[in-house]
């Protein structure tokens, strides 16, 4: 299944100390209160029967879980969702609830790699973001290594798909104009940012596109 992550059961768990609910990885921990602030950044299920009849069932996590990153109790499952629209600087610091060491970090990636320290089983994401600084896709796996990559703006011209979209939309990337503002264009955009926003789309519903080879 893609965008799940089995974790080790005796390794991951929530608790509630001094009020405030806590999410603890590898005796880490973060302060789910916290992260809930920003439109529940994280959220828990008790069990994964309650995750299924507010969503899809599990094995469907990648296209159909709405949320952006969840937790299941019962089975001490994390599942991250297809579309992580403006996922970054969201795990901060706040104030130590004591002596346990309290993780933080403002990087997907290096969140998703603490989780990869406890896994019982391989696992594989692909989601897409749409962040400030432009469009960022991130294809990560863990078998016996972990790897990952983020793909931006950049990177997206150099494919195929990119060229595939642009062609099909008439526009010709060789062009002095096509990083150019659109004067006719409803937003004003360039017809570079209009392809990138068309493969978006894209792969909102199949997020595997532009997966690198070792995926």
């Amino acid at each position: 299944m893609e965008n799940v992550i089995k974790l080790d059961h005796n390794k991951s768990y929530t608790d509630c100390f001094k009020n405030n609910n806590l999410l603890f990885i590898d005796e880490k921990y973060y302060n789910l209160d916290d992260l809930n602030d920003i439109d529940d950044l994280i959220k828990v299920f008790k069990t994964e029967k309650q995750y299924t009849e507010e969503n899809s069932g599990i094995e469907f996590a990648q296209t159909h879980f709405g949320g952006k990153l969840a937790y299941i109790e019962d089975t001490h499952t994390f599942v991250v969702g297809g579309n992580i629209d403006d996922l970054k600087e969201q795990f901060y610091e706040s104030d130590a609830i004591d002596d346990r060491p309290q993780y933080s970090t403002e990087d997907f990636e290096e969140f998703i790699f603490e989780l990869s320290k406890i896994t019982v089983e391989p696992f594989k994401i692909a989601t897409v973001a749409w962040e400030e600084n432009g469009i960022c896709v991130y294809y990560i796996k863990y078998d016996k290594t972990f790897q990952s990559v983020r793909l931006d703006f950049d990177d997206w011209e150099e494919t195929d798909l990119f060229k595939e979209v642009a062609k099909k939309n008439k526009f010709d990337i060789n062009s002095d104009e096509f990083y150019d503002d659109d004067e006719d264009h409803e937003d004003g955009s360039s017809p570079c940012h209009q392809v990138c926003n068309k493969l978006y789309n894209q792969l909102l519903s199949e997020p595997v596109l532009l997966a690198p080879d070792w995926y």
